[in-house]
C-alpha cells in the first residue's frame, strides 16, 4: 500500500480523529489539499459501486460487525470492523476501491450512535421488521441534513473532496448541540465521521 492510500485509510478509518497525524497532515494553503485528495478518491469509489453495489456492500458489514464484531452486544472494535471489510473485499475484483467503500461505511457504522440516539433506536427496533433499512434510512435523513449544510456553505451542486474536507473541517470546530430525538439536528462530528457521512450520502446521489 502506498503512503498516500495509507493516509487515506487513516483519515477515515481512525474513526474520530480529526487530523490525519505528521505524514499526513495538510500543508499550506497555497499548495494541493492531499486530504482533499484522499476524500475525493474515497467519493468516486462509492460511485462507482452503484446503487447495487453500495447496498451489498453495506449490509455485508452491517451482518459481518454482528456476526464478526458482536454488535448486537456491544460497540465493535475499530480493528474488528476493519478486519471484517478487509476479508469481505478480498474477493473483490478491484478489492482497493471496496476497501475505499468500506471505509466509509465503516466509519458510519460508528457514528451511528452519535448520530441517531437511543430512544429513535429503540422505536426502530420496535417498529421495523428490518432494522438495519429503518436504522440506514435514519441516518440518510442526518446525512441529508449535512449535505443541506454543505449546499448553503456555497459548495456547487457536484461538490467533491475539496469541498467536502473544507466543510467539516469548519464544522469541527463548531459546537453542535441536538435536543433529544431532534431529526432535523446533526450534532458535532468529529472530521473523519462528517466527511464518511457526505461521501456516502453524495456518492449515492450521483
Amino acid at each position: 500500500m502506498t503512503g498516500a492510500a495509507r493516509c487515506a485509510v487513516a483519515a477515515l478509518a481512525s474513526l474520530g480523529v480529526a487530523t490525519l497525524g505528521s505524514r499526513c497532515a495538510r500543508p499550506a494553503r497555497a499548495e494541493p489539499l492531499p486530504r482533499a485528495a484522499h476524500v475525493e478518491a474515497a467519493l468516486a469509489a462509492v460511485r462507482a459501486l452503484g446503487p447495487a453495489g453500495r447496498d451489498r456492500l453495506e449490509r455485508a458489514l452491517y451482518d459481518a460487525a454482528r456476526a464478526r464484531c458482536h454488535a448486537d452486544t456491544a460497540r465493535p472494535s475499530v480493528a474488528c470492523l476493519i478486519d471484517a471489510a478487509r476479508a469481505t473485499c478480498a474477493a473483490e475484483p478491484d478489492a482497493a476501491r471496496c476497501e475505499a467503500a468500506a471505509d466509509v461505511i465503516v466509519t458510519n457504522l460508528r457514528a451511528a450512535p452519535a448520530l441517531v440516539d437511543e430512544a429513535t433506536r429503540v422505536r426502530l427496533v420496535r417498529g421495523s421488521t428490518d432494522y438495519r433499512a429503518a436504522l440506514a434510512g435514519e441516518l440518510l435523513r442526518r446525512y441529508a441534513m449535512l449535505a443541506a449544510e454543505l449546499a448553503l456553505s456555497g459548495a456547487p451542486g457536484d461538490a467533491g473532496g475539496a469541498a467536502i474536507d473544507e466543510l467539516c473541517a469548519q464544522r469541527d470546530r463548531v459546537l453542535h448541540a441536538c435536543a433529544p430525538g431532534d431529526p432535523a439536528c446533526v450534532p458535532s462530528l468529529p472530521w473523519s465521521r462528517c466527511v464518511a457521512a457526505l461521501i456516502w450520502f453524495v456518492g449515492g446521489s450521483s
